[in-house]
């Protein structure tokens, strides 16, 4: 009888969320592939090659990177995609995947593109982010990890984490931890500066972890099992699921507030992360989720694998 209750009074907190609708859209050139928020400056990662700069304060594209064309199996004329991308201080790094599969890592300031990695060095680079402007976090697609140096274009250490494929790392607000996670249940938590696991998580999730976040002393994972885990600790985490494979998880900074793809509907669950009472369902894309980003305590943006971004505001 209790056990009914319980699900009746969870049921009951389920039904009250909000439906939301977003409230802006951004246009991308192409089908977008990643994209990264710094301020008021959005940069956005296609499948063709481009780049889109956009300001969002003046709302319009201020401007754009064009990769060359080269032909494909087939003859026909495209460009590379791009698979990660973020901005600091009016610098933008980025990684493409090639047709050989392997990718290259490029730089543009001052309107001027500059190939650091080309394909000869064979890395499959899969994920990038500035530590600060001289060096770089690099994720590859075979769980390698490295530190980069973007002024002597140098190596500074590489360490291959295990032998499963990578799937996404968070940074610490201070960028002095990363939290990687790949193709199994665990998530190791890794000290920037000299590439040490300091801990790892793998007590919660059961399959493969496709997602994560750190934001407040909380890290947030989803994946294969389509749990969603709350980590305060390596052993203490609380946990709520979804419908299907979770895709994409966000917390909002203070991390009071928690998002996660809930369904095969692409529809996108946010929850009180201390109560795990859904709040709100956001409702709108039509094709499968690959990001979100919670970029203010009650805003967030998110990317399907089609050419915009859904802006959201949850009130």
């Amino acid at each position: 009888m209790k056990l009914i209750i319980s699900l009746i009074l969870l049921f009951s907190l389920n039904t009250l969320a909000k439906d939301i609708t977003p409230y802006k859209y951004v246009k991308a050139s192409e089908a977008v592939s990643d994209f990264v928020k710094v301020d008021n400056i959005l940069v956005i990662g296609t499948e063709e090659g481009i780049i889109d700069i956009y300001d969002l304060n003046k709302d319009k594209l201020v401007d754009k990177i064009m990769l060359s064309k080269h032909k494909n199996i087939l003859g026909d004329n495209i460009r590379s995609l791009i698979v990660s991308v973020d901005y600091l201080k009016e610098k933008i790094i980025f990684a493409t995947r090639l047709l050989s599969t392997w990718r290259e890592f490029y730089i543009y300031e001052n309107k001027k593109l500059t190939k650091l990695i080309d394909e000869s060095k064979h890395m499959a680079i899969q994920k990038v982010k500035f530590i600060d402007e001289q060096t770089v976090l690099i994720s590859t697609m075979d769980n390698a990890f490295m530190l980069y140096d973007l002024k002597t274009k140098k190596i500074l250490y590489k360490k291959q984490l295990n032998l499963a494929s990578f799937s996404d790392y968070a940074l610490s607000e201070d960028k002095k931890y990363f939290f990687t996670a790949d193709e199994t249940p665990q998530i190791s938590k890794i000290e920037v500066k000299t590439g040490k696991t300091i801990a790892v998580y793998n007590d919660a999730n059961k399959r493969d972890i496709f997602s994560v976040d750190y934001k407040n002393k909380t890290l947030i994972s989803g994946g294969k099992d389509k749990r969603v885990i709350l980590y305060k600790s390596p052993l203490s985490y609380k946990m709520t699921k979804g419908g299907f494979f979770i895709y994409a998880v966000a917390l909002n900074p203070d991390a009071s507030k928690a998002a996660f793809v809930k369904n095969e509907d692409s529809e996108i669950s946010i929850i009180d992360t201390t109560t795990l009472r859904e709040l709100y369902l956001l409702k709108g894309h039509k094709q499968t989720i690959i990001d979100i980003n919670f970029y203010e305590k009650d805003k967030l943006i998110s990317s399907d694998e089609a050419n915009q971004l859904f802006f959201w505001k949850l009130q």
